[in-house]
């Protein structure tokens, strides 16, 4: 399993912004190996943190290959003052309590 940690700074959004993430999303749903995301808010700053869980590396890069995905990416001074992606290999993943609050989300 892959995750990759999308860490934003946002700036402005605007209508372009919401429709081309709303596109996103969509495609990543869509694509075979993606197995969800969650999604944190720094309390002490607008920072983000967006988690993707993803089944395999071939997965990811399918994403990677989508048009609109490749069209944020490309505008992202637009609408972000600052963002950071880090892709990691899971190597195990334990705990207890969470339930069906599990990692990753289904």
């Amino acid at each position: 399993m892959y995750l990759v940690m999308f860490r934003l700074d946002p700036g402005e959004y605007d209508s372009k912004f919401h429709e081309l993430n709303d596109a996103i999303q969509e495609a990543s749903e869509d694509t075979e190996g993606y197995l969800g995301k969650r999604t944190w808010h720094a309390p002490e700053s607008e920072e983000i943190l967006v988690v993707y869980y993803w089944e395999s590396l071939d997965a990811l890069e399918s994403f990677g290959a989508d048009a609109d995905h490749k069209r944020a990416k490309q505008r992202w001074t637009e609408w972000y003052d600052a963002y950071e992606v880090t892709v990691t290999e899971i190597i195990e993943t334990y705990g207890s309590g969470f339930a069906d609050d599990a990692d990753p989300p289904m």
